[in-house]
């Protein structure tokens, strides 16, 4: 049976966590959790068999991490990614477009965007023909709805993710690369959105996500999903 290697960002909890442990209960599969602190990784059970999980550091405040973990990686013997899932980031720019707070808006440019520019360079030498680029969206990023939440620093970001995506499927013939909103998930970030607008939580448990944020990647070809703004339950988004 054919192996499989899947390298995921943000992966020690949320809905980077629930995707390290989907993935690792796959047979012959290689799971890479990328994290800021490598320690903070909790303990994966249930692992398929001649599946493994790998931790790496990387930080997505420091923009040459993603080259030292492909390095990394080399070392570890580990020379090809199937599946890349750009799932790092932040949520804190919340507020009136008027007010949203300049210097917090620059780090969440630096990590939602910059960042996964970053890793894209640092992942395509290793990612044969036909493998899987995923960049993680948001219904925040979506241009062409009423802004009736206050996340337009945070949206704005995710816009700019949505322009990679699209720009890198046409750049480049050999990956299916696209971006992937999962839903209003009950994370941290997605909990603290729901309590701005009065909600005691989001609305899509981590599970609910996750299982349909496989299926799409799983189905995902270039003809299809390629260069889209997809959602987790396979219906494509607008931008």
């Amino acid at each position: 049976m054919s192996s499989s290697t899947v390298l995921i960002t943000g992966a020690n909890r949320g809905i980077g966590l629930g995707l390290v442990q989907a993935y690792s209960k796959r047979p012959n599969t290689t799971v890479i959790a990328a994290i800021r602190n490598p320690t903070s990784m909790p303990e994966v059970q249930d692992v398929g068999e001649g599946s493994k999980v790998v931790v790496v550091k990387l930080d997505s405040a420091e923009i040459a991490d993603g080259k030292k973990a492909m390095e990394e990686l080399k070392r570890k013997s580990i020379t090809k990614l199937d599946i890349v899932i750009a799932n790092a980031a932040i949520g804190d720019c919340f507020g009136a477009l008027s007010e949203v707070d300049l210097g917090s808006f620059e780090e969440h440019w630096r990590i939602n965007v910059l960042a996964p520019l970053a890793l894209y360079q640092a992942c395509v030498p290793l990612m044969p023909e036909g493998s899987k680029f995923i960049w993680m969206s948001s219904g925040a990023s979506i241009i062409d709805r009423v802004p009736d939440k206050l996340d337009a620093g945070y949206g704005i970001t995710k816009c700019c993710m949505n322009y990679l995506a699209r720009y890198s499927h046409f750049e480049n013939k050999s990956i299916i690369t696209f971006s992937l909103s999962p839903g209003w998930v009950q994370t941290d970030m997605g909990d603290r959105g729901a309590r701005s607008v009065g909600m005691a939580k989001a609305p899509i448990t981590v599970q609910e996500s996750v299982e349909g944020i496989l299926k799409v990647v799983d189905d995902a070809t270039k003809e299809k999903y390629s260069g889209l703004h997809m959602r987790y339950n396979g219906t494509q988004s607008k931008w």
